[in-house]
């Protein structure tokens, strides 16, 4: 199990690292231009294996810790963070699957409406409802972090259904949702490099309450530089 656990380290970091750096090109690349689909394809292939890494990893740990007999109420600290890394997984793919199926439905998101995609869209929503049940329940140390993050998925289930659904108006909703999503995919790919790698490549070691921090500010940050960076492209096609 160890000789896994660690070749899916590996995986994730290399993956995640390729797919920081690619991230940030097709921000600033024209859009739909040949670098910005050939990044974003990069980005893409690295973001879908980190989750699977990720996710596969998860479920050992707590597979593994209910096979030796420690349970929540053991160590509920413990599984607060693999729930809540299990949980930031799961929408995060749930996110990004939905900002590269809009691209292929442009002329009509009601094309998405499907029980699929409304199930993903539940799975988002209900992740987030278990954690914060989670948190209340066994009240964990981190539980702040728990209860910060939380809404992520309820408000990303809680919008794929509306532009699903057609509840959107705007004339470009193809657009502001894949700019969403691929930044809501960005923030989950800078949050674990705050949290995991830049304690190890710069020794940070953040006091008290401070060692929140690295789990909330690409959030703080990324959404409304998201908010803002949609606006701008919603002026731009008279969407505001």
């Amino acid at each position: 199990m160890s000789t896994l656990i660690s070749i899916l380290l590996g995986l994730h970091v290399t993956a995640g690292f390729i797919g920081l750096v690619a991230f940030w090109i097709p921000v600033f690349t024209r859009k739909g231009g040949q670098y910005h689909r050939l990044l974003g394809k990069v980005f893409k292939y690295c973001a879908y294996l980190v989750l699977a890494a990720a996710g596969i990893a998860v479920l050992s740990r707590l597979g593994g810790m209910l096979a030796s007999g420690v349970f929540p109420v053991d160590q509920p600290a413990l599984y607060g963070i693999f729930l809540f890394l299990g949980y930031l997984t799961l929408v995060t793919f749930v996110i990004l699957r939905h900002g590269l199926q809009v691209l292929a439905h442009k002329s009509s998101l009601l094309d998405m409406n499907t029980p699929v995609n409304r199930v993903f869209a539940g799975l988002a929503i209900a992740a987030s409802l278990f954690i914060i049940v989670y948190a209340l329940y066994f009240s964990p140390p981190n539980r702040v972090i728990l209860f910060a993050l939380s809404p992520i998925g309820i408000l990303s289930g809680i919008g794929i259904l509306k532009a699903i659904r057609g509840l959107r108006t705007e004339k470009k909703v193809w657009m502001y949702e894949h700019l969403g999503a691929m930044f809501g995919a960005g923030i989950a790919f800078h949050t674990a490099f705050a949290v995991f790698g830049s304690s190890r490549l710069f020794e940070l070691s953040l006091p008290g309450f401070w060692q929140v921090l690295p789990w909330i500010l690409p959030t703080l940050i990324g959404v409304p530089a998201t908010i803002i960076w949609t606006n701008i492209y919603k002026r731009r096609f008279g969407d505001t």
